[in-house]
């Protein structure tokens, strides 16, 4: 039995050395699956997610309105809200894939805000009267002039004085609600606020499907070979692998791709921003998506680092050619809406927001072009405050610090007929920008990450020695007793073999103790 239970140890220890059991426990963990401690992870993510905004105040509305001075800004924020996630009806498919719902709801959080949204004031540029005019700028000039007439019957002012709440969840607009009326397949909404739109894009009904199993070969042979195999990534957005508002066309399997449809407005290979491939190479790029954001944002390696909670992770950051014209990355042609490309620093969200002349930047016009900046007071881009970046535990994948960063400004171009709206002909309008952060490590994540890469390796390489050990140290002990040792038959008990004696015994009438006798003479 000792012999045995000595093989055994042996053969566990040589076992761990070869097929390292930590690797496969933590592979089993990792894994999106039926029941896995993954999935209940990723369903309700436990991480505290907060989204700071911040808005540009203007300060000389009347000095602007004169010619006077430039547009004068400054910074009021932030309010903070937290973000719940929901993902929910996660459904197992038969060809590798799982589609769910993502849902997201906001908490405002007044302890880590800077004031009262209901009570703290804004002074805004109009963004219904110049976005609705701004849209009009190709319609005809008695379009124009309709709209010119309108807003001048319903007293729409150049710019309002609004409580941040008003601003960021709306108001009653008499223009939103007339246009409402005249034209609801265009504006759906009867009151308006800016965050409003944007999560309501968020909010819509999604169905997202993740490829769990890229060796299937399901991904689109435009994605590189490092995004197809990527586990985690986004097969299909509401059913289409594309993104129909920037030019993809949907085709069957055995149609020839359209020419329309490339990198630059693909979906898939994409990832939602919960989960992400484990041992993810050091030359990675990965892409972000939320609806939100009309586009998914290109992020590239940047170094291997620590978290402030100390554990090692990837850090990557936003690729400062992700808003660059075509000349730059050719991967943002598909982004020139009717040809026409914004200028560097800037992407337009018009096709998703009601074709209103909406357009992404990094806060403070951050990598932008400088003409950008000469156009307003009070913007004033730092790197270390404005730019995004993420770190992803390199063996699960998940989040071990985000900070995200996104501006979201007016670009006003060449309105007609309307003396409200000529002052801003040509500018571009920062309107507010959003900080999406992720705040300490969940105690539950901490202690995973904590026994699975901390403490189990250290038990691991202990068992694997002990049990090497031990198990030769008990295979040779048994092997020894068996060689040495007998049982005796007829009352059982155990006697050495042999009659080796460790200290000789010499009898005393051996010749050798015989003393030497001589005679003296």
């Amino acid at each position: 039995m000792l012999l045995m239970l000595g093989a055994i140890m042996t053969c566990s220890s040589y076992l761990m050395f070869v097929y390292n059991p930590l690797q496969l426990i933590i592979k089993k963990v990792a894994t999106l699956a039926p029941g896995s401690i993954f999935l209940n992870l990723w369903s309700e993510p436990p991480y505290n997610v907060f989204i700071d905004a911040y808005i540009f105040n203007v300060t000389n509305p009347e000095e602007f309105l004169q010619k006077k001075e430039k547009l004068k800004v400054n910074q009021m924020g932030p309010y903070v809200y937290q973000e719940i996630l929901l993902n929910k009806n996660a459904t197992f498919n038969d060809n590798g894939t799982m589609t769910f719902q993502p849902r997201r709801y906001l908490r405002f959080r007044r302890d880590l805000s800077i004031g009262d949204p209901e009570e703290d004031r804004v002074m805004s540029p109009n963004i219904p009267l110049l976005g609705i005019t701004a849209s009009l700028q190709k319609s005809s000039g008695f379009t124009n002039w309709m709209v010119a007439s309108i807003s001048k019957m319903t007293g729409a002012q150049s710019f309002i004085n609004l409580t941040v709440s008003e601003y960021l969840w709306g108001y009653d607009d008499r223009l939103v609600t007339l246009a409402n009326k005249a034209i609801p397949s265009w504006i759906n909404f009867d009151r308006f606020g800016i965050l409003d739109r944007l999560m309501a894009l968020d909010n819509a009904t999604n169905i997202v499907t993740l490829n769990l199993h890229p060796e299937l070969g399901l991904a689109s042979p435009m994605l590189r070979e490092d995004e197809r195999s990527a586990v985690y990534h986004i097969h299909r957005w509401n059913g289409s692998p594309g993104l129909k508002h920037w030019g993809y066309v949907e085709t069957d399997d055995n149609q020839t791709t359209p020419k329309n449809n490339s990198r630059c407005n693909m979906v898939e290979g994409a990832f939602e921003g919960t989960i992400f491939p484990p041992n993810l190479k050091e030359n990675s790029t990965v892409k972000l998506y939320r609806r939100a954001f009309c586009r998914p944002v290109p992020f590239v390696y940047k170094n291997r680092s620590f978290s402030k909670d100390g554990f090692e992770g990837i850090t990557f950051e936003v690729d400062k050619l992700f808003l660059a014209r075509p000349e730059e990355n050719p991967e943002n042609s598909c982004y020139c809406v009717d040809g026409e490309c914004l200028p560097k620093g800037l992407g337009s969200l018009a096709p998703c927001y009601y074709d209103i002349p909406i357009a992404i930047s990094q806060p403070h016009f951050l990598n932008s072009d400088p003409l950008l900046l000469e156009q307003i007071e009070g913007m004033q881009p730092n790197e270390s405050e404005h730019d995004s970046s993420f770190i992803l535990h390199p063996e699960l994948g998940i989040p071990l610090e985000a900070d995200l960063r996104i501006q979201i400004n007016l670009n006003v171009g060449q309105t007609k007929q309307n003396s409200r709206t000529e002052p801003f002909n040509g500018m571009v309008l920062p309107l507010f920008w959003l900080r999406l952060r992720v705040g300490e490590i969940p105690s539950f994540v901490y202690t995973l990450i904590t026994l699975l890469f901390y403490v189990l390796p250290v038990i691991q390489e202990i068992l694997k020695y002990l049990l090497g050990l031990g198990g030769l140290a008990l295979m040779s002990g048994t092997a020894l007793f068996l060689l040495f040792f007998s049982r005796d038959e007829p009352n059982g008990r155990l006697s050495f073999r042999g009659h080796y004696s460790p200290i000789p015994v010499i009898p005393m009438n051996s010749p050798y103790f015989q003393p030497e006798i001589r005679i003296l003479k």
